[in-house]
């Protein structure tokens, strides 16, 4: 079977064509809009120690929204079972982490754990509406560090 100049021809311009069209290109990014705040610093980020008690974190400005995105909790004591909050002043609760550790010692040995510790990314992030406040509450009296951060956002 021979193949003719024609079908030669048409295989080569489909070859060259698919090449054209599978060739990889600049990558262009195009902003989605006003989703991060236009403010010189957009970041939020506090940090602490509550323990038995509710310590307040930062309050959103009336015209921005907060997007809490990252949470780390570590809990120090030995023997302890702890329940840390995070609540808006609006009553929402809008995380709950338990953490626990415990110690135990008999006559011939001694039994432990690590102590809790969460480090945790939102993939979406957690929503504070603007001109509310966000607070962590600890339960347990187990004293948690406690780092969280965000952006602001429009809303």
């Amino acid at each position: 079977m021979q193949t003719s100049r024609f079908q030669l021809g048409l295989i080569a311009t489909l070859a060259v064509g698919l090449g054209f069209s599978l060739a990889s290109s600049d990558a262009i990014g195009y902003p989605a809009g006003a989703a991060v705040s236009s403010g010189s610093n957009p970041v939020i980020a506090v940090g602490g120690t509550v323990s038995s008690s509710t310590a307040g974190l930062f309050t959103a400005p009336v015209d921005q929204d907060v997007v809490v995105t990252d949470v780390w909790l570590t809990m120090a004591n030995r023997s302890c079972s702890s329940v840390v909050e995070l609540v808006t002043s609006a009553g929402a609760t809008v995380s709950t982490v338990k953490l626990f550790s415990y110690f135990y010692q008999d006559y011939s040995e001694a039994t432990h754990s690590q102590p809790g510790s969460v480090r945790h990314a939102f993939g979406s992030g957690l929503p504070l509406p603007a001109g509310q406040s966000l607070q962590i509450s600890e339960s347990g009296g187990c004293s948690v560090a406690y780092t969280v951060s965000g952006h602001y956002a429009q809303p």
